[in-house]
């Protein structure tokens, strides 16, 4: 007979044969066990569905559910829908977790359930010849002092969904989901609604989560030019919201909106590294777009490294779209280095 289920542990799977019985036989031997895992599988073409099922046949704390393929923000939010637990942990299916994993997670958490507990991560590439540990000093953080964090450098390490243990008694009140409609950073937008509404984030010192950095992966691969600028959109906006809400001065407005600037730049390159040719004239078209709706959030915050992008800034604020077109055709046909995307791989 199952014990209570405390924590529901979400695993959107996809395409994941190849590492998925690691994933899952990691957390199968967690020193915590009151736990339920919500194998999520996004109508996966492979055998990760069949693989799903062999391992639920031996442990019952493991349910699997099946969808289209929708995305991964639906598979974590179908996953929302059907957890039990108090607590909600999320795992992607190519990585795989320390055998205290959950139990350190849970032993950090606060009285108060409108929290989430954080804590370090180590980045391994795939032929585990790479490999880098982001750990963090023990922290508390309540009230106010959630400012502190949010302009703090190592915000930027805590922008998954992974290595947090969140209370899916707020979620369930905030009707918190991962946004469907764009398929990158919707896991940053996610957690900064979420801390939006946190009373108190606990910060632990201890490094449970191995994250694999697998080829092909969504954060090395670009959208269309529609999904990128709406990501970038969706997330200036929570930025804006939880910066007024944190009343910060201008250089510290910066500094919030420094991986906002990522974001933009994301949008600004989409038809460059389009996988489809996309015409002139669309490109056009989208620039001036995009010049027109933001440009005091270039003017602003928009102050990039290298000295093509800079040049290429100067068009885009005097509204000469077609030179930037032309510029950036240029440099992507020459296949210019020193500019911002330039593909690992050319």
């Amino acid at each position: 007979m199952m014990e209570q289920c405390v924590i529901s542990v979400i695993i959107p799977v996809y395409k994941a044969e190849k590492y998925l019985s690691r994933c899952i036989a990691s957390l199968l031997a967690q020193s915590f066990t009151a736990f339920e895992l919500l194998l999520i599988d996004d109508g996966s073409p492979d055998n990760s569905g069949k693989i799903c099922h062999d391992w639920a046949e031996r442990d019952c704390r493991i349910r699997v559910l099946h969808q289209r393929n929708a995305g991964v923000s639906t598979a974590r939010n179908k996953g929302l829908d059907e957890a039990k637990g108090a607590y909600i942990v999320f795992v992607d299916s190519d990585d795989y977790v320390g055998t205290d994993y959950l139990k350190h997670l849970y032993e950090e958490r606060p009285l108060n359930l409108d929290s989430i507990v954080v804590q370090g991560f180590t980045v391994v590439s795939e032929q585990a010849d790479r490999q880098y540990t982001t750990s963090f000093i023990p922290s508390v953080y309540t009230g106010r002092e959630v400012r502190e964090l949010f302009l703090n450098d190592e915000m930027r390490d805590m922008r998954g969904p992974v290595a947090k243990l969140f209370s899916r008694v707020l979620i369930e009140r905030l009707g918190l989901r991962f946004p469907a409609e764009i398929s990158f950073g919707e896991d940053t937008i996610f957690n900064f609604q979420y801390l939006f509404h946190c009373r108190q984030v606990v910060v632990g010192s201890h490094v449970d989560y191995v994250y694999c950095d697998v080829p092909g992966s969504l954060t090395k691969r670009l959208n269309d030019f529609a999904s990128e600028y709406a990501t970038f959109k969706l997330y200036k906006s929570i930025t804006v919201r939880l910066a007024g809400k944190l009343d910060l001065n201008v250089a510290d407005m910066r500094t919030a909106f420094s991986f906002v600037v990522l974001f933009f730049q994301r949008a600004l390159i989409a038809d460059y590294r389009s996988a489809g040719k996309v015409p002139f004239s669309l490109r056009t078209q989208h620039l001036r777009r995009l010049a027109a709706e933001q440009r005091s959030f270039m003017k602003e915050f928009y102050h990039p490294g290298y000295k093509a992008d800079k040049w290429g800034r100067q068009f885009l604020l005097h509204g000469f779209c077609f030179c930037y077109n032309l510029y950036m055709s240029i440099l992507c046909s020459c296949r210019f280095r020193y500019v911002f995307g330039y593909p690992e791989k050319a």
